[in-house]
């Protein structure tokens, strides 16, 4: 079945960029681009109707570092004199609580998963490392005291 239409992905080789292409034949498009904590960064061109956590899916879904709870979009907005860019946050941990005009997506818009700090991380195996040295060196000191 997948023989008999357009939807597929389109990827590079790992070092260049990727693009993908999610549509049925006859379907009105948009280009998006997701960036940051995916399985799939890329440009995506998806359905009109797609939101946003529709091209989160498409992506791979986030991978375990993804900050689901400070998701940026940057968005183009074109005015009668100007064209400015206008960034908001969603937060996409309280799904329940997202309405639907933050889950909508626009032409060109640019999502940004970002990360949990990798510091605070980093710094617990650390401890945790040091720890256990800690407590190993330990027991042996007492096991030749006895």
């Amino acid at each position: 079945a997948q023989m008999d239409s357009n939807i597929g992905a389109s990827k590079s080789g790992a070092s260049s960029a990727a693009y993908y292409y999610i549509s049925k034949p006859g379907e009105i498009t948009m280009s998006i681009n997701l960036w940051g904590s995916v399985r799939n960064p890329g440009r995506y061109e998806v359905p009109i109707s797609t939101d946003l956590v529709q091209l989160i899916s498409y992506a791979g879904g986030p991978t375990g570092e993804a900050d689901l709870g400070a998701v940026k979009i940057a968005r183009v907005v074109r005015g009668v004199n100007a064209i400015r860019t206008v960034e908001f946050d969603v937060d996409l941990e309280r799904l329940d609580k997202l309405d639907e005009k933050a889950r909508r997506l626009e032409p060109g818009d640019t999502i940004v998963l970002g990360s949990v700090s990798v510091t605070f991380r980093e710094v617990f195996d650390v401890a945790t490392t040091v720890g256990l040295l800690a407590a190993t060196i330990l027991n042996v000191i007492l096991a030749y005291r006895d």
